[in-house]
């Protein structure tokens, strides 16, 4: 027996209806948090982190860093996806806290804060990254390819 092609294709259209519907509800914006442990004094976890042109060597995902003439701001373009994201410091404490304004032009824009404290021989750092994703498309590839977690560090 065979389905009528009119079931069908009102199957699909329900489909794509209902998962249109669903990425449309879904929140605009997103957070992570993720803790990493680092077997180093607060001071060398801190050098290391805010040498923001270095990132290529530590960052496997990071492929380029491009610095600004005024140091509190930077692009880097990505590996798997070759976007360029935009940085800027907007606040700074040494050796404690850094957050940054961060961004793709027409894509997304967040704000990514680390925080390190000390935790008896090592420091502990805790990564935080909220975005607001722009669209209908970009909202959809965020949530099937994207692990916010592993964009943190």
């Amino acid at each position: 027996m065979t389905t009528p092609l009119s079931l069908i294709i009102l199957i699909d259209a329900l489909f794509v209806g209902l998962t249109l519907f669903a990425v449309i509800k879904m929140p605009p914006i997103t957070s992570a948090t993720v803790e990493v442990r680092f077997d180093a004094p607060i001071d060398s976890v801190w050098q290391a982190y805010t040498d923001f042109e270095s990132q290529t060597e530590w960052r496997a995902d990071v492929v380029d860093v491009i610095m600004a003439a005024n140091d509190n701001q930077w692009t880097e373009t990505l590996k798997a996806s070759g976007m360029t994201i935009t940085f800027e410091v907007i606040e700074q404490i040494p050796p404690r806290r850094l957050v940054l304004k961060t961004g793709a032009d027409g894509i997304f824009e967040g704000r990514y804060t680390a925080e390190f404290r000390l935790d008896e021989t090592s420091t502990v750092g805790i990564f935080t990254e909220e975005s607001t994703v722009f669209g209908l498309i970009p909202k959809v590839m965020q949530r099937i390819f994207v692990n916010q977690k592993n964009l943190i560090l």
